[in-house]
């Protein structure tokens, strides 16, 4: 291991101006990214689904972070979001698509229904999301 980083070093990525997209913030990994890459200095574009959890997450970043409601299976929300990052910037550092669901159980437990529900946020949301911000993913390079 310490012969590969010798040889294949991590590049050194400085924050200024960079903005990175993530979705699924209200709790545990987008969460605790969002506080981290706003701390070493990004500028965070936390997307949370549920509105309580804008004011909860906003308290725990700095000023240049921008926290808004986001849920990836409808469209209208995306766009909106879209809008609203295109106002702050032409491109995107990156783009963190950690929105998702789980339903534990075995398969002949969970209804057809749920399983759409978890594919629509899981797979097509995630699709949704790609598509609609590549533009400015493309763009940096």
């Amino acid at each position: 291991y310490r012969l590969y980083q010798h040889f294949f070093p991590y590049p050194d990525i400085i924050p200024k101006d960079k903005y990175v997209l993530i979705s699924g913030c209200d709790t545990g990994f987008g969460h605790t990214l969002a506080i981290e890459l706003d701390k070493q200095g990004f500028n965070v574009l936390a997307g949370v689904y549920t509105s309580n959890n804008i004011i909860t997450l906003q308290n725990k970043l700095s000023p240049k972070a921008t926290v808004f409601q986001l849920d990836i299976t409808k469209q209208e929300d995306i766009d909106s979001a879209y809008e609203l990052i295109r106002k702050k910037t032409n491109t995107l550092h990156a783009l963190v698509n950690n929105a998702g669901v789980g339903i534990p159980g075995y398969i002949d437990w969970i209804t057809l229904e749920s399983m759409r529900k978890t594919m629509d946020v899981n797979f097509f949301g995630h699709v949704a999301m790609t598509k609609t911000f590549l533009p400015l993913l493309i763009s940096k390079r």
